[in-house]
């Protein structure tokens, strides 16, 4: 029987597509930022301070070593910065007060009555799954 489709295989060379044009991307920017660059530089240093014009790749040369001197700045998560993502799609969100009580009883409930809980609930569904079991017999 042949596959017409192996997702595990078009999925690897999906991600792999999409990092390549990535890489492309990023590199067609780079090197348009330096002409960019080089253009601005040309037009307004040698004028002010009077040094002398640069080339193309001085230009992109510059677009590298301001990136890997001052690149992240500004980027790096701050430690009370809050978990990214969306949570929209649940019906209701507990507020503050619900969250900050729950949090803080959250031990003392599982200590005294939360371990043998989980227990009851893992014997039930044991049981509930031995005896489907034994009904398909």
């Amino acid at each position: 029987m042949k596959w017409h489709c192996n997702f595990c295989v078009t999925k690897t060379r999906h991600i792999l597509v999409q990092i390549s044009h990535g890489l492309i991307l990023s590199l067609l920017f780079g090197l348009a930022f330096g002409l960019f660059l080089m253009m601005l530089w040309n037009v307004l240093v040698p004028d002010i301070w009077g040094w002398k014009e640069i080339t193309y790749w001085q230009g992109v040369g510059l677009v590298i070593l301001t990136r890997l001197l001052f690149g992240s700045h500004g980027y790096q998560k701050e430690a009370n910065q809050p978990q990214a993502g969306c949570r929209t799609h649940f019906p209701q969100q507990k507020t503050d007060w619900a969250t900050s009580n729950s949090d803080k009883y959250y031990e003392q409930w599982w200590d005294e009555e939360g371990e043998a809980s989980l227990e009851k609930y893992t014997e039930k569904l044991v049981e509930k799954a031995s005896s489907q079991q034994d009904s398909k017999k």
